[in-house]
């Protein structure tokens, strides 16, 4: 998880499970249920239908077993993970997708046994040699991985590989049974001591079967004969959309029925974490508050806000920082657990009334109030009852109202502190996380357009203002952008609108460090020169006016929809384009300018439009654009109304209006 708190969990698992240390296996344990694993020593290719054969790949078996298991003196319990995989590869582009096998081999744990192989058409088998494979760790450190290569590979070869592998134990699992490859003989196995019972929830898929007890171990086992592949779509979280399974302990039977690791254990646990400090680690906060520039008689918000700047303004972001408080002031390397106990303990000395939450990305997973797995308590938020506004402490890239659009539309588990006499205590609630409206994440466009006497190019005035998620990925890094490298990257963002821009001006305002683009937008203005605009067709011109929007979506797609629309966040889109007629000119085709398209049940009120008209007075021509997306969640049935909105923004990006001499 990406909340590092979660690293020190397993230190209080001796309460409820076991007590001692937790060992790395260095074999495998006799009494693994499926320690004797093996693929089938000779064997032919394994059939697949006629219409598999056309694909250019599909796992024909997939088979994946958890278990959870104690060492021989009972006392520590570790995570052994088989898995078996069978790729048909049927095509080039495959070959290239499978012939290198990368394995995670992560969170303490270790590698066991692995072995990889080919058989060929004619049946040919080649093993890969243990030699050959390597091992890797991504940029951040935090993964690592074995990684080999299949050689001679060939189009209708499989590729096939099983391992073992054995983890430190978590209390809660998420696998995917589906992806963009489609599968058959797909089986998953959870299997735990017979006293342990974990819950199993599976997600766009089928419900798995009872857990059942076989010899003194506890299974649940979910088979299926095909699993159907998912393909990227524009408009949607295709990997939360993917069938998955989530596990978590619920039940220790050998301490009663009481149902463990619940929303209010974890609101507990995770008060106790941030807000219990050392004595060295408030004195270090004590003194922090001093150069915190809080104004006397200020504000709740004035007080957030000034310990948030300072804060991300003055501490460095670093996973593999100390987890001490004290140790992290000093150095002023934070890791994200560190920088949430920082705002907490800021907050309850300045008396800002606030809670605590945790949520996860709605990329991933969304979070469900009905299933308890603490998997969804990746990220942390601060939300402010007062102002009714939210917070991300551990994103430097956030202000105070905004925190990142994935957890908004959302659900997450909300700590408030609560004190009853001299004690105080911590009560936990799953509430919703409202995203921002369509008019907070605006991207505004003026373009004034001149024609130049000759009517061989144009001067284009543009102004281009990014406010609320619009602005988020450019905002917060203009800054750190070298000098001489802005210029140069604000110039591609104009030229979006304009292909040919060779530039006369251009200014770029709020790109300081530190602001919301809630209240600061992000503003580009430019004054371009442009050829590409205007072409001339015998007597007539054509005006590409509607490059000037710059690229746009488009939903063309011929296959049946997969999955609900969902957007990242609401969005907004107002454009003005003026343009002034050269004398003894005028449009033909004016007309092409209007459009009116929207979705949603109150056409009085659409959640998404796309509005564009005109209006002229002599020469001058005004355009005016509205596009508006004002509902994260769009269900696939009404597919089409939705992929009208998006085609009316394409459909305008290629209007080109026809200026011909009046008769």
């Amino acid at each position: 998880m990406k909340f590092s708190v979660w690293a020190r969990l397993l230190a209080v698992l001796s309460i409820f499970l076991l007590t001692g240390p937790l060992l790395l296996a260095q074999s495998i344990p006799a009494n693994l249920r499926h320690g004797a694993y093996t693929w089938q020593a000779k064997r032919a290719r394994l059939p697949i239908s006629a219409a598999d054969a056309q694909l250019p790949a599909v796992v024909v078996r997939d088979f994946t077993a958890h278990e959870y298991l104690f060492d021989e003196k009972g006392e520590n319990l570790q995570i052994y993970s088989t898995e078996h995989r069978i790729v048909r590869v049927n095509s080039a582009d495959a070959i290239e997708r499978f012939n290198k096998i990368y394995i995670p081999v992560q969170d303490g744990g270790q590698l066991l046994s692995i072995k990889a192989r080919t058989i060929s058409p004619r049946g040919e088998m080649v093993e890969v040699n243990q030699s050959n494979i390597k091992e890797l760790q991504d940029d951040d450190g935090d993964r690592r991985y074995k990684i080999f290569a299949v050689e001679g590979v060939e189009k209708g070869s499989e590729i096939e590989y099983v391992y073992t592998r054995s983890r430190p134990m978590r209390l809660y699992g998420r696998d995917y049974l589906q992806s963009e490859t489609p599968a058959r003989d797909v089986t998953f196995e959870l299997i735990t001591p017979e006293a342990l019972r974990f819950d199993v929830r599976i997600y766009h898929g089928p419900k798995a079967e009872r857990d059942t007890v076989v010899q003194g171990k506890r299974v649940t086992r979910l088979h299926l004969d095909k699993v159907a592949p998912v393909r990227e779509e524009a408009f949607a979280n295709v990997q939360a959309e993917q069938m998955r399974v989530e596990y978590k302990l619920a039940y220790n039977q050998a301490r009663g029925n009481a149902r463990l690791f619940t929303w209010t254990d974890a609101s507990q646990y995770l008060y106790e974490n941030i807000y219990s400090l050392s004595k060295d680690d408030n004195k270090a906060v004590d003194k922090l508050l001093k150069q915190v520039s809080v104004p006397a008689g200020a504000t709740p918000e004035a007080k957030i806000q000034a310990v948030e700047q300072y804060v991300k303004g003055n501490f460095n972001l670093d996973p593999s920082a100390d987890g001490s408080v004290a140790q992290s002031i000093s150095t002023r390397n934070a890791s994200e657990s560190v920088f949430t106990k920082l705002f907490a303990a800021l907050f309850t000395r300045l008396g800002v009334e606030h809670e605590l939450g945790f949520t996860t990305g709605r990329d991933q997973a969304v979070f469900d109030e009905t299933f308890d797995t603490w998997n969804y308590l990746d990220n942390a938020i601060f939300y402010f009852p007062g102002p009714k506004q939210w917070l991300a402490p551990a994103r430097p890239d956030y202000r105070y109202g905004m925190i990142p659009a994935e957890w908004t539309a959302n659900q997450g588990l909300f700590i408030r502190t609560v004190k009853l006499g001299s004690t105080t205590s911590a009560v936990g609630k799953v509430r919703a996380i409202p995203t921002l409206t369509a008019a907070q994440s605006s991207n505004d466009l003026d373009v004034k357009v001149k024609f130049a006497p000759a009517l061989d190019k144009t001067t284009v005035d543009i102004r281009q203002v990014f406010g609320g998620y619009n602005a988020q990925a450019i905002q917060p890094y203009y800054a750190f952008i070298p000098e001489d490298k802005r210029t140069e990257a604000m110039q591609e963002l104009v030229k979006a609108n304009v292909k040919d821009a060779t530039f006369k001006s251009l200014k770029v305002t709020n790109g300081e460090r530190g602001l919301s683009p809630l209240s600061k937008p992000f503003i580009v203005d430019a004054t371009v020169e442009s050829g590409a605009l205007l072409d001339r067709a015998g007597p007539r011109y054509l005006f590409r006016i509607g490059e000037l929007i710059g690229p746009q979506s488009e939903l063309y797609q011929t296959e049946e929809r997969q999955f609900d629309v969902e957007n990242d966040f609401n969005r907004s889109y107002h454009r003005v384009i003026t343009f002034e007629l050269p004398a003894g000119y005028q449009v033909r085709n004016l007309q092409d300018l209007k459009a009116d398209v929207q979705a949603g049940s109150d056409a009085k009120a659409p959640v998404y439009y796309f509005r564009s008209g005109y209006q002229q007075q002599g020469q001058q021509v005004t355009v005016t654009i509205d596009e508006v997306y004002d509902q994260i969640r769009w269900p696939k049935k009404d597919f089409e109304a939705y992929r009208n909105v998006i085609n009316a923004a394409a459909n305008f990006n290629k209007v080109v209006l026809v200026l011909e001499k009046k008769s």
